[in-house]
C-alpha cells in the first residue's frame, strides 16, 4: 500500500518528539509499528486524492498516532500530547484540561 506517511516513518518522527521516551520505553517496538501501520491506513483510505497533504498534516497525523499509542496503551490521564509550542508528549494535567474545556464552552 502506498502510504501518505509510511508507518516507519511515524514510529521514526515520535520518537523525534520531546517527552515520546517515556511512551516507547514501556511500549514494545512491534506495538507501537502495528499501531502506526493502522493510523496510516487510516489517513490514506480517508483522504481525498486530489487534495494535498503537507508538513502541518502530517504533524496531525502523528498527534493521532501518539494519541492512539496513549490510549491503546493504557495511558491515558498520565500522558497527552500537546503544543509546547512544537508537538510533545507531556505529563497528563487535570487544571489544563479543565482550562480548555472552559474556554471551549465560552467560545474561546
Amino acid at each position: 500500500m502506498n502510504y501518505l506517511v509510511n508507518p516507519e516513518s511515524l514510529v521514526f518522527i515520535a520518537k523525534s518528539l520531546d517527552g515520546f521516551s517515556v511512551i516507547s520505553e514501556v511500549v514494545p517496538q512491534w506495538t507501537l509499528l502495528e499501531i502506526a501501520t493502522d493510523v496510516a491506513s487510516e489517513w490514506t483510505d480517508s483522504w481525498d486524492d486530489g487534495q494535498g497533504f503537507g508538513s502541518s498534516d502530517r504533524t496531525y497525523m502523528v498527534k493521532d498516532f501518539i494519541d492512539s499509542v496513549i490510549d491503546q496503551s493504557g495511558l491515558r490521564g498520565r500522558y497527552e500530547t500537546k503544543f509546547t509550542p512544537r508537538l510533545s508528549v507531556v505529563e497528563y494535567s487535570e487544571a489544563d484540561h479543565h482550562e480548555r474545556v472552559f474556554q471551549q464552552e465560552i467560545g474561546g
